[in-house]
């Protein structure tokens, strides 16, 4: 279970002392304390200051050992020399766990180095203490408390986010925590998040470890600048991409790359082939980008995977529809030209400008029934495709509303606007019948719309569970790489 690993306290803490904290909005610390306020956090907060009575709110201490109890976590955001100190009187309290924020050890180069990673992991080892980082951003359960929704553990992220089931291992702070800038343009929920730094002393594996058996956590996504523990890594991995996919960012290989880690963490990174042959023999999914890394734990979250790679395209405008196919074959995906009795049967309700033998161009008809529902049913049913990309999903009241700002337009147009209310009724009417097809026959949806994602329209189509992108490029890209995943699974399986 993963209660019982190491890591659950991390994530779990019921009490937290800060070391680097005050009430100055530019303090990292500080804003920790504000994201434990900002996301309900329950639990006792207790800020260490040698001057200050209160921080954000909180009673301060001295010392830690002036605090009234021995606390669960111990977050460390000070100068790296002054580390050494503050872990051994963390030890002395009977601390088990640290998150150390600070910068400032293996990652210094030239003549400026130090033996401070040396020092800290030997009082840690004394003490029997495991400790995150140095170097890092910090932890983040959206589980906390299943039972508040609202509620989060949250010293990494500057955001409320919805609760899902993708959890993150992160060599880097930024990408652990960046991406969520924008939740409002982002479907993707998060379960947990863990910022690991310089991993002196816990590192992806430990992370991999624990994610195995977290019921929270379905998909995986990974930023990697080493392996340290390259054997162990193929091992689990290894174990959890069957069950568990598991995506991949690593950036090393290249010579600037290779400079700016080594600046950065201190990483000496190795050949990308080496690591493009281990994701390969694991089934992890490698990704060099991050939007894209993020459009496949969509997919994958959604739970709904394809069986194979043939895509069925779904348009009403002919040039995206030529776009998609042509990179999908690119990328490895199939474009089927549909059978007889399968093309006999879309050309019995397509107007006669349609083209129905894969991509589907229904040209711009307003018959939406038909383009929301029927048309993907009737692929869906024939068993002829594995997913589904449909163009041209777009919000024509947005663009209606829009032409009635002008007065002339206004003054001579006819349009019937319909209430929010009854466009909100519309939204689920077409989409619903879709998402449970999709779930049934075990073939994704991917929508596309031009529009903006924030957009009246866009944001029903989301509510209503559609996987929704603004261009065509980036569905068909993950999508493809989903369906490598998919492809690896089924030989696992034969094996």
């Amino acid at each position: 279970m993963s209660r019982d690993h190491f890591l659950h306290g991390f994530l779990n803490p019921k009490s937290v002392a800060f070391f680097g904290a005050n009430n100055k909005g530019g303090s990292l610390a500080a804003i920790q304390i504000m994201d434990l306020i900002k996301s309900g956090y329950s639990g006792n907060v207790y800020p260490i200051h040698p001057k200050l009575e209160s921080v954000m709110g909180f009673k301060t201490y001295k010392t830690i050992s002036d605090i009234p109890e021995i606390p669960d976590l111990v977050v460390v955001v000070l100068s790296a020399r002054i580390v050494p100190q503050v872990f051994r009187e963390c030890g002395e309290k009977g601390v088990d766990k640290i998150v150390l924020i600070s910068g400032g050890f293996r990652e210094l180069s030239g003549d400026r180095k130090n033996t401070l990673t040396e020092e800290i992991c030997e009082i840690a080892n004394e003490y029997g203490m495991r400790f995150i980082g140095p170097n890092c951003l910090g932890v983040f359960n959206n589980w906390y408390e299943k039972e508040n929704y609202n509620n989060s553990f949250n010293i990494a992220i500057w955001e409320l986010l919805r609760k899902g089931n993708f959890s993150i291992a992160s060599q880097s702070g930024t990408l652990s925590s960046h991406i969520w800038f924008d939740p409002d343009t982002l479907d993707l929920g998060l379960s947990k998040s863990l910022s690991v730094g310089n991993e002196a002393n816990i590192d992806i594996v430990d992370c991999l470890e624990y994610y195995k058996d977290d019921e929270e956590t379905e998909v995986i996504g990974l930023y990697i600048e080493e392996l340290k523990r390259g054997k162990k890594f193929l091992e689990i991995a290894r174990e959890l991409t069957p069950q568990k996919p598991i995506i991949a960012i690593y950036v090393g290989g290249s010579q600037g790359g290779n400079r700016a880690l080594q600046s950065h963490t201190g990483s000496l990174a190795g050949d990308s082939k080496i690591y493009d042959a281990v994701f390969k023999e694991t089934g992890v999914i490698r990704t060099d980008y991050a939007q894209e890394f993020l459009d496949i734990a969509l997919i994958l979250s959604n739970k709904i995977l394809p069986k194979g790679n043939r895509i069925g395209i779904l348009t009403n405008s002919g040039g995206p529809g030529a776009m998609i196919a042509n990179n999908a074959e690119k990328h490895g995906l199939a474009v089927p030209e549909f059978s007889d009795s399968l093309q006999k049967e879309l050309k019995e309700i397509l107007p006669s400008t349609a083209g129905f033998n894969n991509p589907v161009d229904c040209t711009f008809d307003m018959n939406l029934p038909y383009f929301y529902i029927t048309l993907p049913e009737i692929l869906m049913k024939s068993g002829e495709v594995d997913a589904i990309l449909q163009y041209g999903v777009v919000g024509f009241q947005d663009v209606i509303e829009d032409f009635l700002q002008n007065e002339k337009i206004a003054k001579w147009a006819e349009f019937q606007i319909q209430s929010e209310e009854k466009m909100d009724k519309i939204a689920e009417q077409l989409l619903q019948p879709t998402m449970k097809n999709s779930r049934d026959y075990s073939v994704p949806m991917l929508y596309i719309n031009p529009m903006s994602f924030t957009s009246p329209w866009s944001k029903r189509l989301r509510k209503n569970g559609a996987l929704l992108f603004k261009l065509w490029d980036r569905p068909v890209n993950a999508l493809a790489k989903v369906c490598e995943y998919v492809s690896y699974k089924k030989k696992i399986a034969d094996l």
